[in-house]
């Protein structure tokens, strides 16, 4: 079993957070099309800022610098964040730990040159930018998007057969009344 089971719900690290949907924070830029969100647009569902505000700041940093980079190793970070004042602890252990979970980067770690390898060796890992995270979403929203639509589609047939059986009990029901009245000679 992962995770913390105490029934105080989902840990942080493992969460996305979405706005709520009226999205009066954000505005339209959440529902329009058109809008191009950028790095501290997105990264307000992983890292918000109403949460944790240093996080945010460092997440989105580290990516705008990975993104340009394209490959980033140890030396590549401790120099970011002597450049940008961020706390290398805080980047190795809550930053890029989420962003890899989610998949937004990608991990990649280089065996030692030496055959002596084992478990407790130290080896060379780098990161880039991954599309996993978007692949994932696109997949969430496709799913929910077909069972959404098949449930509609499959309710507007029931109300159809409904109907149709409606109007075929309602003629039966006429034909029997006719049939009634000629007998009695009604009609």
């Amino acid at each position: 079993m992962v995770g913390n089971h105490n029934g105080k719900g989902i840990p942080s690290r493992r969460a996305l957070h979405f706005p709520e949907k009226g999205g009066r924070k954000y505005g339209t830029k959440i529902w329009d099309s058109n809008f191009r969100w950028n790095l501290d647009d997105l990264m307000e569902f992983v890292f918000p800022n109403e949460y944790s505000p240093v996080c945010h700041k460092i997440a989105v940093d580290y990516l705008e610098f990975l993104v340009d980079r394209g490959e980033v190793s140890l030396q590549d970070k401790r120099e970011f964040c002597d450049q940008h004042g961020h706390s290398l602890n805080t980047l190795l252990k809550n930053i890029i730990p989420k962003l890899y979970r989610f998949g937004l980067i990608h991990r990649t770690r280089e065996l030692p040159k030496n055959g002596a390898w084992n478990i407790k060796s130290k080896r060379k890992s780098y990161e880039h930018e991954s599309l996993q995270f978007s692949s994932f979403l696109r997949k969430i929203a496709d799913e929910w998007e077909a069972l959404a639509t098949t449930g509609r589609i499959r309710r507007k047939h029931a109300e159809q057969k409904d109907k149709e059986d409606m109007r075929e009990i309602e003629k039966q029901e006429r034909l029997e009344w006719e049939r009634y009245q000629r007998e009695m000679g009604l009609a």
